[in-house]
């Protein structure tokens, strides 16, 4: 009789757990995402919903979506990049938290467990931000990863967790130092509802929004926790921006900042000394690169900036210029971004 009233306590108690989506965003990386889902469904919290939106891939992803029967909520669309795909995947999501995933990372089995402790730990988190350990892809292989998560875990302690409000220096310009990749992001409901749907720009990545915006954004609405353990596994391995030359790099790079630059403007002008610095760091690193000059894409650097301007007193415009110069004269001495 205690087993089953003990079975009914527990019931109850799950319960009222709060419900995680989990976001994975991909594109043509079907050799990886099998092992991304796994790691969702084999965590130690059970209330999960693993959503998984394909922008578009001609690979095999789509075999490996099926694959998953009804064990995910899958989101097959045409491609329009990274943000289009993060749009798609929240509208479907009913969490009241939300973790990111890109499709060739990986979750230690512990992850969601621990990023919900410090959510319950204080109900005004509005994010917590974890890290990862980054592994050589051709370690990860097989149906177990028990040995190679021990080793990930031997590492981490409880010192490494803290709470940070840092609202008013984002608002002041500061950028922070804390804000780790997608693969290590989770939030409220609450606060992506103030981001979302993100500005569906694509550039000639896809990548023109990135998590860049959010975790900015994100860290200057609200407050929340950093866990500097690894709980997850950052896969290290030939990836789309580690082979492209100098002059792709920076092309990449400052349409990436320009287009969050100007987008956090357009819609958060209270964060308009943030928007500033991270618009002027885009456009000089825009300019460094001869690709600014003769392949087109839907982020329009020149024009962002136009618009910026425009919106700007005569103090902010100056020190916009000043700043795109000063950064420019930095790039003409250094062979990187």
């Amino acid at each position: 009789m205690e087993s089953v009233l003990d079975n009914e306590v527990m019931e109850r108690q799950s319960d009222t757990l709060p419900l995680v989506s989990v976001l994975i965003n991909n594109y043509n990386y079907g050799k990886f995402l099998k092992q991304a889902v796994d790691s969702c469904l084999n965590q130690t919290y059970e209330n999960v919903e693993v959503i998984v939106v394909d922008d578009g891939s001609t690979d095999d992803s789509k075999d490996v979506i099926d694959s998953f029967d009804d064990q995910i909520i899958p989101v097959l669309k045409k491609n329009g990049g990274q943000a289009s795909a993060l749009n798609a995947g929240f509208q479907v999501s009913s969490g009241d938290i939300i973790c990111l995933l890109d499709a060739d990372d990986l979750y230690l089995p512990e992850r969601i467990a621990e990023v919900v402790k410090l959510f319950q730990s204080h109900p005004s988190t509005d994010w917590v931000f974890t890290e990862s350990s980054a592994i050589e892809s051709e370690r990860i292989f097989g149906e177990s990863h028990d040995d190679l998560f021990g080793e990930i875990r031997s590492e981490n302690s409880d010192s490494k967790i803290q709470k940070i409000d840092f609202t008013k220096e984002l608002k002041d310009g500061q950028i922070p130092n804390f804000t780790p990749s997608t693969s290590n992001l989770c939030f409220s409901r609450k606060i992506l509802e103030k981001l979302f749907p993100l500005p569906a720009i694509k550039g000639i990545s896809g990548m023109a929004i990135t998590d860049l915006y959010i975790k900015l954004l994100a860290v200057g609405l609200g407050t929340g926790y950093v866990n500097r353990n690894d709980i997850g596994i950052y896969r290290f391995h030939n990836n789309y921006y580690k082979f492209q030359n100098l002059d792709k790099k920076r092309r990449l790079f400052g349409e990436i900042y320009t287009t969050t630059g100007y987008s956090i403007r357009q819609k958060f002008p209270e964060f308009n000394k943030i928007s500033n610095k991270i618009l002027s760091k885009g456009f000089s690193t825009y300019l460094s690169s001869n690709y600014s000059k003769h392949e087109k894409a839907d982020a329009d650097c020149d024009l962002m900036l136009k618009q910026h301007l425009s919106t700007c007193s005569l103090s902010e415009k100056a020190n916009v210029i000043l700043s795109i110069a000063y950064y420019r004269m930095k790039l003409l001495s250094k062979d990187f971004v």
